[in-house]
């Protein structure tokens, strides 16, 4: 059984969690309906068809999983074409400017901060988010962010009424109220991520989350990231947390879905995505 990482005390003065998890895929409604459907999560965000991007959110129990199909991809290199994990969001500690600050006092600079806006119901144009990434930590094949979500957004289709964190939460008590679906999902768990220059993020990570020499880099108090070494930046793969393994790998089998089996780990069949599932025992207090 995995451990998840040590609590982060030091974290939470720069970021409270990851917002959310980006994929860049050729298509998203398969793995749209794989997630939402077949594995029962529920949905944080209708699949959306516009012109740029077919797009749709789903909810792991302590993020989002945004599946976002471009209509192009020239913003990315030639390594790292979809599928991809292509990075995640921090939900910044507020206000936000004073993550950027903690981010420049452990040696990360970051771009000035992007506000996306959109008119509400009255007509009124209001702030939905706003994004800075995190230049030292980013590169075109992977994009680490700061995302601040206002609490007037008005982005289609959430309730005006809702605040994000409110949407949030009952994703989430929807998630635990299913027993975490078929697969019993608990949230996310890890994840492993190349690097050309391990020692050099390996220290930018550490001074970020405050995750000590020697212990696991706790990216959130139920959430580690492990750096290997690689030819570029890139997220190579993600691991849920499950209740358990054995029922896990039944509902897997039973669907044809079930690609390599460890033992203590199972590799989902994911659209040439890694996807992983480890049982762990709950956070420390």
């Amino acid at each position: 059984m995995a451990q998840s990482p040590a609590q982060n005390t030091s974290m939470a003065s720069s970021y409270r969690s990851i917002d959310h998890v980006m994929l860049r895929l050729h298509a998203a409604e398969p793995l749209f309906q794989l997630f939402s459907e077949t594995f029962g999560l529920p949905v944080a965000w209708p699949l959306q068809r516009t012109d740029f991007a077919t797009y749709g959110w789903v909810h792991l129990g302590n993020t989002d999983l945004e599946l976002w199909a471009a209509t192009a991809n020239g913003d990315l290199p030639d390594h790292a074409q979809p599928p991809l994990i292509h990075g995640f969001a921090l939900e910044p500690a507020s206000p936000l400017a004073e993550s950027l600050e903690h981010a420049m006092e452990a040696g990360i600079t970051c771009k000035p901060p992007r506000a996306f806006q959109s008119e509400n119901s009255r007509g009124e144009r209001v702030t939905n988010f706003t994004n800075s990434v995190l230049l030292e930590l980013s590169a075109p094949s992977c994009c680490v962010f700061f995302c601040e979500w206002d609490r007037r957004a008005a982005l289609y289709p959430w309730p005006e009424t809702a605040t994000p964190v409110e949407r949030r939460a009952q994703h989430r008590q929807a998630l635990q109220d299913s027993g975490g679906g078929p697969l019993g999902i608990t949230g996310l768990h890890a994840l492993r991520m190349g690097t050309p220059d391990a020692q050099t993020h390996q220290h930018r990570w550490r001074a970020l989350t405050g995750s000590q020499p020697g212990h696991p880099i706790a990216v959130m108090p139920d959430v580690c990231l492990e750096l290997v070494p690689g030819d570029h930046l890139l997220i190579e793969s993600l691991s849920l947390s499950v209740r358990s393994l054995s029922i896990a790998r039944a509902f897997l089998s039973s669907r044809h879905l079930l690609q390599a089996d460890s033992g203590d780990a199972l590799s989902v069949a994911c659209e040439g995505l890694q996807l992983h599932l480890v049982e762990t025992s709950p956070a420390l207090p």
